[in-house]
């Protein structure tokens, strides 16, 4: 199994800069990961599994021993990314995986970002993290986890941070938005704004958005197309069945 920097770096290359490889090519230039099923000849074929967060990127068509392998080893939670291309390899392979389509969306050449008031987004330092108060554990997890590689942008109301963008996954040209916004303060402009500050900020040093989202997540495509996101690709995104 590859497992050398620089045999991580090389398949990062092999694979174009492009919105629907974003979170692949992260997970690869990280280092922070492992590659199984490795076919170098046509079709070149991996799955590589981040050892950082339960994320699987299925390439081309490799084993599906070496995908469920990946699986496994995240303890067959999280997700498991394929392309519409490989779709019905890896549905075969995760026989008992649910499959949900994704769209992949790129800033159009007329974005709608809105102005951001003074004041009302700044950066966030890891320290004021650790010590923010009321957020579920599971988004102020996330969040101290991220501030280790990404700047986190903060939208407030009354002082307090309410909304947060971050980098989810990050390559050379490109930027992956996520973003969460506590439960209360939704569908208050909260997120577009912390997502417009945030895209400025990584603009100034030469990365562009790629919005990704579910189908089945209706707000998410809506605040896309709002803020003047387009659809550029698809992929798919595999979850194990609630009742496997």
């Amino acid at each position: 199994m590859p497992d050398s920097l620089s045999t991580f770096n090389r398949l990062a290359l092999a694979l174009p800069d492009i919105p629907r490889w974003v979170e692949t090519r992260s997970v690869l230039l990280s280092g922070r990961c492992e590659v199984l099923g490795l076919r170098e000849t046509e079709p070149f074929s991996f799955a590589v599994r981040s050892s950082e967060v339960r994320l699987v990127s299925v390439v081309g068509f490799p084993e599906p021993e070496a995908i469920r392998e990946a699986a496994r080893r995240n303890e067959n939670q999280g997700a498991v990314l394929a392309t519409p291309e490989n779709r019905d390899h890896v549905a075969a392979s995760l026989a008992d995986w649910t499959a949900s389509p994704a769209t992949i969306h790129a800033l159009g050449d007329a974005p709608d970002l809105p102005a951001v008031p003074e004041g009302r987004v700044r950066l966030l330092a890891p320290f004021e993290i650790t010590a923010l108060t009321g957020l579920p554990a599971d988004l102020k997890e996330e969040l101290l986890s991220v501030s280790e590689r990404s700047a986190i942008a903060a939208t407030t109301d009354l002082g307090s941070p309410v909304s947060f963008c971050y980098s989810a996954s990050e390559t050379e040209s490109l930027w992956d938005i996520s973003i969460d916004t506590l439960e209360g303060h939704r569908r208050r402009g909260h997120a577009a704004m912390c997502a417009a500050f945030l895209i400025e900020h990584m603009r100034k040093r030469g990365k562009e958005p790629v919005w990704g989202a579910e189908e089945s997540n209706p707000p998410s495509m809506k605040l896309a197309a709002k803020l003047g996101f387009v659809a550029v690709d698809h992929l798919i995104v595999f979850q194990q069945s609630s009742s496997g």
